[in-house]
């Protein structure tokens, strides 16, 4: 143990740990983050990602433009099972906002087809909100934010998953469901819900620059 303790600090400088800030970009985007550690083997973070970007997709009879926004604070401990031989890390946290994505149908021909059957568009539109939970937990690896690690610049790398199950608002105007029925609808909006709950794990890769001082 003296050897050990002799070992860290004659690579690693003195065990006063010091305090961090970054910056990261990832499936999240772009961020901003601050950490403080919690003794040799921990650390606490708190950042800030964002990202919005437009994407078409399928789903049931209908095609969608949808618009992406990722928004998010993420609150973050981290723990390091040997730190003074690899900044090896295992991560748990939370991610906290408002991501959501906006889509609406498109037509191109005038008519929307509903469960198998084309209808009038009757000049309206059909819009759908996938709504992540506000909070969200969090699990991953990933090498960096040491609190063994000397001051100045250095690089760190996370993988990891989000879990939460999005919800669906389906908006149909009450014409085009009169036209369609509400069991035809009913079965585009459960197709549409098929295809928002494949993405309730939410997978968050990122790397970025720290400075700790």
């Amino acid at each position: 143990f003296p050897y050990t303790l002799f070992r860290s600090t004659a690579l690693y400088g003195p065990l006063a740990m010091a305090d961090e800030v970054y910056g990261q970009i990832g499936t999240e985007g772009a961020g901003i983050g601050y950490g403080h550690p919690l003794g040799s083997l921990a650390n606490v973070r708190a950042e800030v990602n964002g990202v919005s970007f437009s994407h078409s997709f399928n789903s049931g009879d209908l095609h969608y433009d949808g618009t992406a926004t990722l928004i998010h604070a993420g609150l973050y401990g981290d723990f390091f099972p040997m730190p003074s031989v690899v900044p090896f890390r295992l991560t748990a946290g939370l991610l906290i906002g408002d991501d959501h994505v906006n889509a609406t149908a498109t037509s191109p021909s005038g008519t929307y087809t509903i469960n198998g059957v084309a209808y009038s568009t009757l000049g309206q539109s059909i819009h759908a909100k996938a709504t992540y939970p506000a909070v969200r937990p969090y699990l991953g690896i990933g090498f960096g934010h040491s609190p063994l690690a000397t001051k100045g610049f250095s690089m760190f790398f996370d993988a990891g998953v989000a879990y939460g199950k999005p919800h669906l608002d389906f908006d149909v105007p009450a014409d085009i469901v009169a036209e369609a029925g509400q069991a035809n609808v009913d079965a585009e909006k459960q197709s549409l819900q098929n295809t928002v709950d494949r993405y309730r794990f939410y997978p968050i890769v990122k790397v970025g620059v720290t400075y700790r001082f």
